[in-house]
């Protein structure tokens, strides 16, 4: 192999190295950033399902107790 044709794949390896490997990280960031956003989603998710859980339990609370009953609306 020529000294020309071992530079010029050099050189082309050099250039994907250089520009995949930034891609490939930011790919990665992206795909993390992803997961912790569904991570938040979904306790999120889980914390409004705990909190309409309380308000229902507390609805039904006034609703058999038959003083609080007369006087909720």
């Amino acid at each position: 192999m020529s000294p020309v044709n071992t530079t010029v794949l050099l050189v082309c390896f050099g250039v994907a190295v250089g520009v995949g490997l930034p891609l490939a990280v930011r790919a990665d960031r992206g795909r993390q950033r992803d997961r912790a956003n569904v991570a938040e989603h979904r306790r999120k998710g889980q914390m409004i399902a705990d909190y309409e859980a309380t308000i229902d339990a507390y609805r039904r609370f006034v609703r058999d107790d038959p003083e609080l009953s007369a006087t909720a609306l």
